[in-house]
């Protein structure tokens, strides 16, 4: 399924940059992160969090308790990496 954006003058399809396939075991977020090759600054913004839960996330000290608006901000940067919230494993 690919989104369409459109604007006056032109139609574009915005296809996902790459399909990325999430290591079980591995940190789901750090993946993410990683595959949309956004700094833990970069992705923290996109999710409307800080840094420092980034890397409590990344490091396993806390788990993603995310909000709805983060849960939507995330489902769209994982959009561009051909992935979906489906594709999350249950425990982040």
């Amino acid at each position: 399924m690919s989104n369409v954006m459109s604007d006056r003058h032109h139609y574009c399809t915005m296809e996902p940059v790459a399909k990325v396939k999430l290591v079980e075991g591995e940190n789901a977020l750090k993946q993410i992160r990683q595959a949309l090759g956004m700094s833990q600054r970069k992705f923290a913004e996109a999710l409307g969090t800080y840094q420092k839960t980034v890397v409590r996330w990344e490091n396993g000290e806390t788990k993603a308790m995310l909000s709805l608006a983060q849960i939507k901000a995330l489902q769209k940067a994982m959009r561009q990496i051909g992935l979906d919230i489906e594709d999350l494993p249950d425990d982040l």
